[in-house]
């Protein structure tokens, strides 16, 4: 398995964790670690529209490039890591500590980036 794809299982592993993905800017998937009732393909896909409007809006308002975002929902949360031409999407649950998931979801990003350089 390679350093992209340990670092996408191993963020699985945390508490709360109930998906992971890393995707590209335009919805392809690169990686994942998801339970078997989540879809790659609807992940990235959504993901890859909410960035790009969103970004759209920062950019318009003169707010800048995002570089990472929490979307909170009735039953869990989504952190969501830019890495260059990439994201890391890190889907939690409803109890899920968002602090520490934070903190990892970056690490694991820093991981994934240097892993990137070296291939």
């Amino acid at each position: 398995m390679s350093k992209i794809h340990d670092a996408v299982a191993d963020l699985h592993q945390l508490p709360g964790v109930k998906g992971v993905a890393l995707i590209t800017n335009d919805g392809l998937v690169v990686a994942s670690s998801l339970h078997e009732s989540q879809q790659a393909e609807v992940i990235s896909g959504l993901t890859s529209y909410l960035l790009m409007t969103t970004q759209r809006c920062l950019e318009e308002g003169g707010l800048g490039k995002a570089t990472q975002y929490v979307v909170t929902a009735t039953h869990g949360k989504a952190i969501v890591v830019g890495i260059e031409d990439s994201s890391l999407v890190v889907m939690l649950d409803q109890f899920a500590d968002l602090a520490r998931a934070r903190r990892e979801a970056t690490d694991a990003a820093q991981r994934i980036r240097r892993a990137s350089r070296l291939a």
